[in-house]
């Protein structure tokens, strides 16, 4: 799907509200994530490296929240923010609140962001205080748990501006999640919990 202008005008005051609630982000005791992939009906686990081994073809990323509001995300061919996360130092960390990028709700477009070193994407459910989400539409939801999905059918492009289909996706991404404690609105933001995937894509 081709973006325009008018298209993320009309995001903003949404997307200022999500802003809002990732600065005023407080980290809770026992705050946790987990991060699995599937394709087609194959569960793919990767090893030790958290290789992920994928083909060219439509995949799934399930999420599961565990007293967490929401994670962050950054996808990209460069391993700079992988590394980074890695070894817990990610350039500009504390400004990340700020570099949310806008994905369609409730994953219409069914994409993946390709993201530079300077936007992120956050996948998050409040319903309390949002009646939308990043995920595919269906969430199973019990007091604290949440399991989420995203399926993935194209990439799009932050830097290029245009959608990738799977069959064009480039052989090695680099897929980071980490999640925060304390606030960015407090400049007490620290990294918490970190995953950091290779996906690989076979031709």
């Amino acid at each position: 799907m081709q973006r325009d202008f008018p298209y993320f005008y009309s995001m903003n005051l949404r997307t200022g509200l999500l802003l809002f609630l990732i600065l005023l982000q407080i980290q809770l005791f026992g705050q946790t994530y987990k991060i699995g992939f599937s394709q087609g009906d194959q569960i793919i686990s990767g090893d030790s490296t958290r290789i992920i081994q994928l083909k060219k073809e439509p995949f799934v990323i399930a999420v599961e929240l565990d007293s967490l509001d929401g994670v962050f995300v950054h996808c990209s061919e460069r391993s700079v923010i992988a590394y980074g996360a890695m070894k817990r130092n990610i350039p500009d960390f504390e400004n990340i609140g700020w570099k949310v990028s806008v994905e369609t709700e409730f994953n219409l477009d069914q994409e993946l962001f390709l993201n530079t070193i300077d936007d992120y994407c956050y996948w998050f459910y409040d319903p309390q205080g949002y009646d939308w989400h990043r995920f595919d539409s269906a969430i199973v939801a019990n007091d604290h748990l949440v399991k989420a999905k995203k399926t993935i059918v194209q990439f799009y492009s932050i830097e290029e501006k245009k959608n990738i289909p799977l069959s064009e996706t480039p052989s090695k991404i680099y897929l980071s999640f980490f999640s925060i404690k304390g606030s960015f609105k407090e400049n007490s933001a620290a990294l918490d919990q970190v995953q950091t995937y290779q996906l690989i894509f076979e031709d």
